[in-house]
């Protein structure tokens, strides 16, 4: 553009700079970029906890964190097998008393290296009256692990 004699706008260059920004390299480590996604999963639960939950408020919180999320019941049919083995986890765990958040990467079908997303889980409990927990579900959030990178860069 400039090579043209043109000039740029302060609204033009400062989409420029972003742009160049959001292609910056950073180097991170993979427990770097792990424990962000906890924290950043972290944040959005409780966000979810701000809005009980309410599931048209849900659809927003999606759109401002740049998220998926889902709540899977045990024995849902369409479940994803790490789904599946994180509520089995969680069902087990409530047995020992033993239930806390988490985060998983999810690989590349057929490369156990490669993951280009994160899921962090946290069961949905409800007492029972001999003072255990029944595990009702769990809650998913989906991170794209691009974003996670993003946020460490700026």
């Amino acid at each position: 553009m400039m090579g043209c004699g043109g000039s740029l706008s302060d609204e033009q260059r400062k989409k420029l700079h972003e742009g160049m920004e959001d292609q910056k390299i950073v180097k991170l480590s993979d427990a770097e970029i792990v424990t962000a996604s906890l924290e950043r999963g972290r944040a959005v639960y409780g966000a979810m906890e701000g809005v009980r939950f309410a599931s048209g408020k849900l659809d927003s919180l999606e759109k401002t964190y740049n998220v998926h999320i889902n709540l899977m019941t045990p024995g849902t049919p369409n479940a994803l097998e790490v789904e599946n083995q994180l509520i089995e986890a969680y069902v087990a765990g409530a047995e020992t008393g033993s239930v806390q958040d988490n985060i998983q990467k999810l690989h590349h079908v057929g490369d156990a290296e490669q993951y280009d997303s994160l899921v962090y889980t946290r069961p949905k409990l409800s007492p029972l009256p001999d003072g255990a927990v029944k595990v009702e579900g769990i809650w998913s959030i989906y991170l794209a692990k691009k974003d996670v990178i993003r946020s460490l860069a700026k």
